[in-house]
């Protein structure tokens, strides 16, 4: 015989059971409650004294009421209770309610009980009422939220306590029983009201995990489609100003080869290959921490705002990272890049579908740049060699028209200056401990 699936019912159980055994799940509980608890003891820190100004003083005044000792506990009772919630309060503003909440969570509830505790026996000898006591375990069961096993047995404790001032209070067994019969009808309530409070609570959490998972993803979507800072300024205030950059480099990458390559391949087949060749190119970009704007078809543009150079290592890196890709699945593309660097403008545009983008003549040039060079080799103007002069060693092209822009003296750009001598002081060191293996061979 098949199983029959489970009923809604004990779905509902598996999943409560599931949340509330989260890892999270105490500490958030707690601090949620303590939360709340040190509301409610701001407001009482006020109340208090009002309650005990309009209860107490007229008591100083009445002669029959000066010596009652059931109202010399009440005026106690009055400043034991300030102490009480001026001392949540305080604790509150210590480092301690954060490292240990449940600990101050469940001093805070005991502390509860046993003022309402106190003041249902006060109130009873006084006008034989236990009703105060209520008013202690419905707060603990909605509010402070310590865990259940402790507030039940707070609640029992309680009750226990009352018993033991009324036994010796009263004349007969129904007379016992009269009066009990409040307390612990307060407590079985009090438990039950426990349970479904927290289990509103689960949900609340559960709520919340989706909450913050679905947050997680819109915010992963979003920074991947808009830098850092952009994403952060849009969700602030749901808007980006456009900014000025006097000293923005720009680069333009073109897939040479690509075009022909693709034209014979079914479109899956075109979207892997440049997926797997941009996904190399985006954690270059994140490796030099510079920023990329957007592909369109094979084309890649990346952006550095006063970080020229490390535009220029990226320039340098992605003709190395084609090169690798070439050797690993036989093909022959090679990259055609251009690098111009001057005023801009970025923002993003649009209200659906956002794109930060950069305006202005400097990329326009930089674009030229692309595609007025030659496959493999990185072209830039005479403001890029300008800045980079001592870093980097160039090479001089010479004058080409530039549409738009008349005749222009342009450069390809070689290697960081240094590294041809790196190289070849590595090649020198490793040369000369063969010659001294060489020699240690022959001698032996």
């Amino acid at each position: 015989m098949s199983k029959s699936p489970p009923s809604s019912s004990a779905q509902a159980a598996a999943s409560r059971a599931a949340m509330a055994s989260h890892p999270e799940f105490a500490g958030w509980l707690a601090h949620k409650s303590w939360s709340q608890g040190v509301g409610f003891c701001k407001a009482a820190a006020l109340l208090i004294p009002a309650v005990a100004l309009s209860v107490d003083v007229p008591m100083l005044f009445d002669p029959a009421r000066r010596h009652d000792p059931s109202w010399i506990a009440m005026a106690l009772w009055h400043i034991a209770a300030e102490l009480v919630v001026l001392g949540a309060v305080w604790v509150n503003s210590r480092p301690v309610a954060r490292r240990h909440t449940q600990a101050c969570l469940t001093g805070l509830a005991a502390a509860i009980l046993v003022l309402t505790t106190l003041i249902a026996i006060i109130n009873w000898t006084i006008v034989g009422d236990l009703s105060m006591f209520a008013l202690g375990a419905v707060f603990v069961a909605t509010v402070l939220c310590t865990p259940r096993p402790v507030r039940h047995a707070m609640y029992f404790a309680g009750v226990a306590l009352i018993f033991a001032f009324i036994v010796f209070h009263v004349n007969t067994g129904q007379d016992l029983l009269n009066a009990m019969v409040n307390p612990v009808s307060i407590a079985i309530v009090a438990v039950n009201l426990d349970r479904y409070t927290y289990f509103r609570n689960v949900e609340l959490f559960a709520e919340k995990q989706r909450a913050e998972h679905e947050r997680a993803r819109a915010d992963k979507v979003l920074y991947n489609v808009l830098p850092t800072s952009i994403a952060d300024e849009l969700k602030a205030n749901e808007r980006v100003n456009a900014v000025r950059f006097d000293g923005m480099g720009v680069m333009f990458t073109d897939l040479v080869g690509f075009t022909n390559y693709s034209s014979s391949l079914p479109p899956q087949s075109v979207v892997k290959v440049l997926d797997d060749i941009f996904s190399r190119f985006d954690h270059l970009v994140d490796r030099h921490s510079l920023e990329k704007i957007k592909t369109i078809g094979d084309a890649y543009m990346a952006v550095s705002q006063r970080r020229t150079a490390d535009l220029a290592e990226l320039a340098l890196d992605m003709l190395d990272a084609i090169d690798a890709y070439n050797a690993e699945h036989g093909t022959a593309f090679r990259l055609r890049i251009g690098l111009h660097v001057g005023p801009a403008v970025a923002g993003v545009i649009g209200v659906k579908r956002f794109l930060y983008d950069v305006w202005g003549d400097t990329v326009n040039v930089a674009s030229r740049m692309e595609s007025g060079g030659e496959p493999g080799r990185v072209h830039v103007t005479e403001a890029v060699r300008d800045e980079l002069l001592g870093q980097f060693a160039f090479e001089e092209r010479g004058g080409i028209e530039v549409k738009g822009k008349g005749r222009m003296t342009t450069y390809f750009l070689a290697r960081p200056v240094g590294r041809g001598a790196a190289e070849a002081a590595a090649a020198q060191a490793g040369l000369s401990a063969f010659r001294c293996r060489s020699a240690r061979r022959r001698c032996g």
